[in-house]
């Protein structure tokens, strides 16, 4: 009889701050470095994909010259009528249909609105400092994940139903009409500020609240249970 056991794979975050704290011994210290790494590697993965996805595209001068080279070979069975000659990109009509649903679903991919618990609830190095000082705050979900995130939470099966947890689309969609409402005044209060407009104003325009900041809506990704599993549940947080 064999026995397999699971290994547990570390994430980027839990790699780094298990090298950081064997070395600094002191998880006060391993957070405040994490903040200033994390954001680094973010710029260099976003760029990096950034420039994978530019060198893939084609122009519109080599998508019609390639059209009236399989035209003149009768290679009609080639083309790609389903594809639209502006897009640039090597798609077939499948990818092109997925990317259009993709697009309609860009506006959840919002920075602030899809977030997920801090990295360091779930690890034992950080269980005497959450005890002392709570759960760390929730963070931004990598994009990564969003995708996988977004795609089920809109989708109609049972595993998508079991996901929201009782929320709807139209919940999930409404939530985020507030959050954009909210994120656009803070916008422009912040612009006021820069401007120094406070005198020209109109008397009817009031700034926002401290509660008003509170009621900024957004999507709380969990897994089912911590350390087990990959199964997540979603929550809309107010």
């Amino acid at each position: 009889m064999r026995i397999y056991r699971e290994e547990k794979m570390f994430s980027w975050n839990e790699l780094v701050s298990l090298g950081l704290i064997s070395k600094l011994a002191d998880p006060e210290l391993v957070i405040y470095f994490m903040r200033i790494l994390k954001p680094l590697r973010r710029s260099q993965v976003e760029e990096e994909a950034r420039e994978w996805h530019k060198s893939l595209r084609t122009t519109q001068e080599e998508r019609w010259k390639r059209m009236a080279e399989l035209s003149q070979k009768r290679k009609y069975q080639e083309m790609n009528a389903s594809v639209p000659i502006t897009c640039t990109l090597p798609f077939d009509g499948g990818m092109w249909r997925n990317s259009r649903l993709l697009l309609r679903s860009i506006r959840y991919f919002r920075r602030g609105f899809i977030k997920c618990p801090c990295w360091t609830n779930e690890m034992e190095e950080f269980a005497l400092h959450h005890y002392y000082h709570g759960p760390g705050p929730p963070e931004e979900m990598e994009n990564s994940q969003k995708v996988g995130v977004v795609n089920l939470m809109l989708g109609d099966s049972v595993k998508s139903r079991g996901f929201r947890a009782g929320w709807g689309v139209m919940d999930i969609q409404e939530a985020l009409e507030d959050f954009i409402l909210v994120e656009e005044d803070e916008e422009a209060e912040r612009s006021d500020d820069d401007e120094g407009a406070d005198e020209d104003t109109d008397e009817g325009t009031d700034e926002l609240t401290d509660e008003e900041r509170e009621m900024k809506p957004y999507l709380l990704i969990e897994r089912i249970r911590p350390g087990e599993g990959n199964e997540m549940i979603m929550d809309i947080v107010e």
